[in-house]
């Protein structure tokens, strides 16, 4: 087993998690790094493969977004907006007091980004999800990744990893299976993102590229969505979603 057990005992701990199927999660992932070496031959630009620490803190990462989605909370709801952050400090730091505390600058760093940017902050998340709410999840989902990637990008770091982690909350507060990476489908994840995060998010460009990016990102989610990864006895998230 590649993801430490330290990651298993806290999403164990977690008794509101009965959305995802953390452990199938797991080994998708687990999967990807054991045949990344094949799949970094594919991509356009070279990446480093996945190490424990990564998918140990995606792990709870979903593990997050299940017990936000039982507990009812809204991340675009600007009262509760601040779980991005915590979404984006789990996957670079996992829920470790310690390796938190060594890493408190850089958290606070983020924290003013995300607030105080005019261009790609959490005010243009909000605004952009506002105008497109009435779209499908798939669409909603492929756009807030699109917004999230684009430059500049919500996050310092880790924005590939929080987008998909906030992409998955929209989609599994719908009843729909959350985009987990799989040796299927990332070479179709990160070879767009590599084109998406080079795209402005405002201008020319941003009005004629960033809707073809989005619907074929929708598209790719759409095809990919696995259920092996929801629970059986999960139905529709929504029905205990806050208004």
């Amino acid at each position: 087993m590649i993801i430490s057990n330290s990651t298993l005992s806290f999403t164990q701990a977690m008794e509101s998690c009965h959305i995802l199927d953390l452990n199938t999660i797991r080994k998708s992932l687990n999967e990807v790094q054991k045949q990344f070496e094949s799949i970094r031959t594919q991509l356009d630009e070279q990446r480093d493969p996945p190490d424990d620490m990564v998918c140990d803190n995606m792990l709870q990462g979903y593990a997050l977004i299940d017990k936000l989605i039982t507990e009812g909370a809204d991340l675009f709801d600007l009262q509760q907006i601040d779980w991005m952050i915590e979404i984006n400090t789990m996957v670079l730091c996992g829920a470790d007091p310690e390796r938190r505390k060594e890493f408190s600058r850089h958290i606070a760093m983020t924290r003013s980004r995300f607030f105080d940017s005019s261009e790609g902050g959490a005010r243009d998340l909000l605004e952009w999800h506002r105008l497109h709410r009435g779209e499908s999840a798939w669409k909603q989902a492929a756009g807030v990744f699109v917004r999230i990637l684009s430059k500049p990008q919500l996050f310092i770091e880790g924005n590939h990893r929080s987008a998909s982690l906030i992409a998955s909350f929209l989609l599994v507060r719908e009843g729909l299976p959350p985009f987990v990476l799989s040796t299927d489908n990332a070479v179709g994840f990160f070879n767009p993102a590599s084109v998406i995060r080079r795209v402005p998010k405002n201008g020319l460009s941003a009005l004629f590229r960033l809707p073809k990016i989005k619907k074929k990102y929708a598209a790719f989610l759409e095809d990919h969505a696995s259920s092996k990864f929801l629970l059986k006895k999960h139905k529709r998230a929504t029905k205990n979603r806050a208004r």
